[in-house]
């Protein structure tokens, strides 16, 4: 816990002094944005159970035109990347499956870690962004995500066929990658507002994260967290 902490601190600064260097050489004409963010899955469906934690991290590098005569005001736009955890106690046991998904759930099962699917998507961000003298901001925007890979995780007792053999078997860490049945493009609406470097955010994904159909897990990500970001 403490070297991941040390960790994230450190990105922080990196990123802030980056992103400062930047825009001080380009008049603020670029902005770099890191977002640290919970991602809240909103109406899951009956074979869904998912986690209320899901952390996630995204940044994104945008060029700022002038709204108008305002410097103040801006069209943005950019590209970026996200990361998503979308933990569940609910376990696909077949996602490289043509047909439908099957599951098993390990809620209350002793010796269950963790089960997610973890998508990663490259993004087009595009914001309207108001300052308020100079150190409130206002964005509100929308983006455009395209799927660079996904994957699944489970940690938890060893399985046979899907069928829990024992409750106190060997614990497994099995990844999975590129699995099926993922919409391969993301669209969400995006709201921004801060105090100087530090922003509230807030994305909802439109479109669900599963394609419809194949028995596949319906749910659409709420994402609310931080902003780093110089002015």
């Amino acid at each position: 816990m403490k070297k991941a902490l040390i960790t994230f601190i450190t990105l922080i600064i990196s990123a802030t002094s980056f992103a400062q260097l930047i825009a001080n050489k380009t008049d603020k004409r670029f902005t770099f944005g890191l977002d640290i963010f919970n991602d809240f899955q909103l109406a899951p469906s009956d074979n869904w159970d998912p986690r209320v934690i899901n952390q996630g991290v995204s940044f994104a590098l945008t060029y700022n035109f002038p709204l108008g005569e305002s410097k103040k005001h801006t069209v943005s736009v950019g590209l970026g990347m996200s990361s998503h955890n979308y933990f569940s106690y609910t376990r696909i046991l077949n996602p490289y499956t043509n047909g439908n998904f099957e599951y098993q759930s390990y809620r209350d099962v002793e010796g269950f870690k963790r089960y997610k699917v973890s998508p990663t998507y490259g993004e087009v961000p595009l914001e309207l962004r108001f300052r308020i003298k100079n150190v409130v901001k206002i964005g509100v925007g929308v983006k455009v995500g395209v799927m660079i890979g996904t994957k699944t995780r489970y940690v938890g007792p060893d399985d046979e066929n899907g069928i829990l053999t024992d409750e106190n078997g060997t614990t497994v860490n099995n990844i999975l990658l590129n699995i099926k049945n993922v919409e391969r493009m993301a669209y969400s609406a995006t709201l921004r507002v801060g105090w100087k470097w530090l922003n509230l955010f807030a994305a909802y994904q439109i479109n669900p994260v599963f394609s419809v159909g194949h028995e596949a897990p319906t749910f659409h990500p709420l994402s609310v967290g931080f902003t780093f970001v110089p002015f």
